[in-house]
C-alpha cells in the first residue's frame, strides 16, 4: 500500500473549520495530497483548525466541478452513510476495513467525501468506481467529515504505521526466548525468596499465567529481568552476610 497513491477529495465543503481539520489528520496519517472542489473561502478558522497540515491545505488542487475526477485519477472511491437495499445496486459499499484488502490498483486514487449538508448526489456516486460506508449508529449515521476522513484513512495506513511500530523495542511483542528468560529469572527469585516448595510453585505458575495473559511488550520483559535480577543478586547477598 503507497499512501502516495491516495488524494482526499472534499466536494463542496461548506464549513472551512472542516477543510483545515481534514488536513490535520491527513498530517497525522501521512497523507499529503488535498482536492477540494468548490470550496469556501479558507481563511483563519481553517488554518487553526489545520495546525501542522497547514502545508497541504495550501497546496490543495482547487477544481471547479466533481467530473474532473474522472480525468485526475484510475480510481473513484466514494463515501456514503446511506446504504441502500439488496436492489439498490448503487449504494452496495464495503467495510472500511475490507478498503486496503479491496485497492489492489495500481493509479492514482481519489477518496471521495460529500457535502456536509447532503453527502455525494446520485450521479457523483454512480461515477465512482467503489463505494465505502462506516457502520455507525443508525439513529445518527453521519459523521463529522473530518472523522469519516480519519477513519478511513487510519484503515489505509494502519499496517504501514503498525509496522515502524514494531521496530521500537517498546512497541515489539515479547518472543518465546525472552518469555522463557522471563520465566527462569522469576523461578531464581521465587527459589531465594521462598522457603516451602510449594508456595514456590504457586509463585512460578502464578507468574507464568500474568505474562501468558498480558500483552508484554520486549523493551518491558528487559525490563523486568533487569530488576529480577538485581533483586536475586542483593537477596543472596543478604544470605551470604554481605551488605545489600
Amino acid at each position: 500500500m503507497i499512501l502516495d497513491n491516495f488524494s482526499v477529495v472534499l466536494v463542496e465543503p461548506v464549513y472551512e473549520g472542516n477543510v483545515g481539520s481534514v488536513a490535520r489528520v491527513m498530517k497525522n496519517l501521512g497523507f499529503s495530497k488535498l482536492v477540494l472542489i468548490n470550496p469556501p473561502k479558507l481563511d483563519k478558522e481553517a488554518r487553526a483548525r489545520s495546525m501542522h497540515g497547514r502545508s497541504i491545505m495550501e497546496n490543495a488542487v482547487i477544481l471547479k466541478s466533481f467530473g474532473e475526477l474522472s480525468k485526475r485519477f484510475d480510481f473513484v472511491v466514494g463515501t456514503t452513510a446511506v446504504v441502500g437495499n439488496d436492489k439498490n445496486y448503487l449504494r452496495t459499499p464495503v467495510l472500511p476495513e475490507r478498503l486496503s484488502r479491496t485497492l489492489a490498483v495500481k493509479g492514482n486514487i481519489a477518496l471521495v467525501f460529500g457535502r456536509e449538508d447532503r453527502g455525494l448526489e446520485n450521479g457523483e456516486i454512480d461515477a465512482c468506481d467503489m463505494l465505502v460506508s462506516i457502520p455507525a449508529n443508525p439513529e445518527y449515521p453521519t459523521m463529522n467529515v473530518s472523522q469519516s476522513v480519519g477513519i478511513l484513512l487510519y484503515e489505509l495506513s494502519r499496517d504501514v504505521w503498525r509496522a515502524k511500530a514494531r521496530e521500537k523495542r517498546k512497541m515489539q511483542e515479547l518472543s518465546g526466548v525472552e518469555k522463557n528468560i522471563l520465566m527462569e529469572r522469576f523461578s531464581d527469585l521465587a527459589n531465594i525468596a521462598l522457603d516451602k516448595d510449594f508456595d514456590r510453585m504457586l509463585a512460578k505458575k502464578t507468574f507464568r499465567h500474568v505474562i501468558s495473559r498480558s500483552f508484554i511488550s520486549s523493551g518491558e520483559a528487559s525490563t523486568l529481568i533487569g530488576v529480577i535480577k538485581k533483586a536475586c543478586g542483593k537477596a543472596l547477598g543478604r544470605k551470604r552476610g554481605k551488605p545489600a
